[in-house]
């Protein structure tokens, strides 16, 4: 979490934290845990009823699948993802790092689907269309998914709103700054009194004074 910290811009926030429900990890690391249980069993059996070294050998082969089940554990827990105040963020990777960001302004859609065990689970599959090039991220078996697409739209909503009162006050600075000038061109004769409530009325979007 420190490292995800790490990679934001100034001012900018997380709003929520997510990652793959442990269900998913459950199903990945499953195989591999018996894989290691029945190789360790068969090689006790072996080492007390024939032969201890190949007991040793079937225990040092069962190492095997217990480090591929503990790389995949170590990589669910170094995988995640975030929502801030600016962008969606994905990082993977256990040795090399993948980070993956969407742009809030760049979503044009969410996809929330949830198959009946994953709504008796809380856990379902995002997929966040953009407008970039990649078009498509999609977040696997994530838990909480309602609490994650949630958070999306109200950042979204709340950087949208932003825009909207920054590009209102552009507007109102610009007719500021215009209002001011025709005063000058009053003051300096360039213009007269009906040529300046003219042009500053047309300016406000009102009549002349009359």
């Amino acid at each position: 979490m420190s490292e995800l910290h790490g990679m934001l811009g100034d001012g900018e926030v997380i709003l929520v934290t997510a990652r793959r429900h442990p269900l998913f990890l459950a199903g990945r690391l499953a195989l591999f845990v018996i894989a290691a249980l029945i190789l360790i069993g068969v090689g006790i059996w072996m080492a007390v009823s024939y032969n201890l070294y190949i007991g040793i050998v079937l225990w040092v082969i069962s190492l095997v699948p217990i480090v591929i089940a503990l790389v995949k554990f170590l990589s669910w827990r170094n995988e995640v993802y975030a929502v801030t105040n600016d962008r969606i963020v994905q990082v993977e990777g256990l040795l090399s790092r993948r980070v993956f960001d969407s742009s809030l302004e760049k979503v044009n859609d969410i996809l929330l689907t949830q198959s009946l065990f994953g709504r008796m689970f809380n856990y379902g599959t995002i997929e966040i269309i953009t407008g970039s090039d990649a078009g498509l991220n999609r977040l696997d078996a994530l838990k909480a998914p309602l609490d994650f697409k949630r958070a999306i739209l109200d950042a979204r909503n709340t950087l949208e709103g932003h825009g909207r009162l920054a590009k209102q006050q552009f507007v109102v600075d610009d007719r500021s700054q215009l209002l001011e000038s025709l005063d000058n061109l009053r003051s300096s004769g360039v213009l007269s009194d009906a040529e300046y409530e003219i042009k500053r009325a047309r300016l406000i979007g009102g009549q002349p004074d009359r």
